[in-house]
């Protein structure tokens, strides 16, 4: 293959901003990095566009192709009237938008590591989009574990990650009664199915127009309500709904998690917002990403990895830097967890919450279990979970098409 050469395109800061463009050179790709500013509209926002522009008009046989983390609509366009390929790359789900006319640029291969998320958007008509599952970089935590590895102190089960705010239960209590139960009984059937996404299927246009129907005719709203009242989507509503299932998941899974062993939490919540809930688990702030993450999972004799409800199919980078720590992941079963992992073997996959409770148990009793599937999980993203391989993937296809 031919030495590529790469542009590296910053609009936010991202967990691959240092791993991505490392992997890239150890490839042997040249890459040359810009930096913009966070826009507040990924769709629009012309004066960036014109910037980007200008930046790069007059170089445009320079590169064989942009690449961003996460795919920006706004840049699209750009790079297409440019002659740019643009290639992307999301460990975001859903995208921050439903299907635009800026995917369908020619110029673009957006890459979307939740296969069931590339069907809902093929299903719109969308073609620029391909499964491509997430990777890291087990090195770079190896080097930051041995640094710190003395820093926290060793726990039965740990979790890192935010508890979300949903606007779901404030919308509706705005419902009628008959809505409200309709919709509550929606989401507890979610809530209760692990590996299959309901909620597209059950949230049809004719029960959207209703909850928009009755927002509308309330005078006195909630905020929240206010705020989806003439706007309710399939998609926002769905989001709504699929966040309230997620901070319900980790709440009831740390509380049961803190009944029988030593339970730390990680989180950007504040300590009131999750403390009645979890009066038994010691709550913490944020930790750092790069430094302090890998030592937490790795002191872990088992990380709950609750995915995030509207993440259909894939798995998430947490679990997947869960296993490059030489930590233990504990996370519901899914189409992809069961394809590319094995359970009991380099990861506890769990169907329910009674399930997660027993498996808890099970493992804390045996540490020969434990070690065992940390080793295994180690090598399986050294051998299966590469951003070299998923590089040279993003290469082959561009190169095919």
């Amino acid at each position: 293959m031919k030495d590529m050469r790469i542009l590296f395109i910053r609009f936010f800061e991202s967990y691959y901003d240092k791993t991505v463009p490392a992997a890239m050179k150890r490839l042997g790709w040249e890459v040359d990095e810009e930096t913009f500013y966070t826009p507040a509209d990924q769709t629009r926002d012309d004066r960036l566009a014109q910037m980007v522009r200008d930046r790069l008009k007059g170089r445009e046989s320079s590169w064989d192709f942009c690449f961003t983390v996460n795919f920006w609509p706004l840049l699209a366009p750009v790079l297409d009237d440019l002659g740019i390929r643009y290639v992307s790359w999301s460990y975001d789900a859903p995208l921050a938008f439903v299907g635009t006319p800026e995917m369908e640029r020619k110029n673009n291969y957006i890459f979307l590591f939740d296969r069931g998320q590339v069907r809902n958007y093929q299903k719109q008509g969308v073609t620029r989009v391909w499964h491509l599952p997430l990777a890291t970089d087990p090195d770079i935590f190896s080097r930051e574990i041995e640094k710190h590895g003395s820093d926290y102190k060793k726990c039965g089960v740990s979790f890192i990650g935010s508890f979300y705010y949903s606007p779901y239960p404030s919308v509706v209590k705005e419902l009628s009664e008959h809505l409200r139960g309709y919709l509550d009984g929606l989401l507890e059937a979610q809530r209760n199915l692990y590996g299959y996404y309901l909620l597209p299927e059950l949230l049809t246009d004719n029960l959207l127009e209703k909850i928009n129907a009755d927002l509308m005719k309330k005078k006195d709203k909630s905020e929240d309500a206010a705020v989806f009242a003439g706007h309710v989507t399939k998609e926002n509503f769905i989001y709504a709904m699929a966040t309230r299932i997620t901070c319900m998941d980790r709440l009831t899974l740390l509380a049961l998690a803190s009944g029988i062993t030593d339970t730390v939490v990680y989180t950007s919540n504040k300590p009131e917002e999750i403390a009645t809930a979890l009066h038994r688990a010691q709550i913490n702030g944020k930790v750092d990403y790069s430094t302090q993450m890998p030592v937490i999972f790795h002191n872990s004799r088992i990380n709950l990895c609750p995915t995030l409800r509207c993440i259909e199919t894939g798995i998430p980078l947490r679990a997947i830097d869960i296993m490059a720590c030489h930590g233990v992941v504990m996370m519901p079963v899914s189409e992809e967890t069961m394809e590319y992992l094995e359970n009991g073997v380099d990861s506890i996959l769990y169907s329910s919450d009674e399930e997660a409770f027993d498996l808890m148990k099970f493992y804390l009793s045996h540490d020969d279990a434990l070690k065992q599937i940390r080793e295994n999980a180690f090598k399986k993203v050294k051998s299966d979970f590469t951003i070299e391989e998923r590089l040279l993937t993003i290469e082959r296809t561009i190169n095919a098409d």
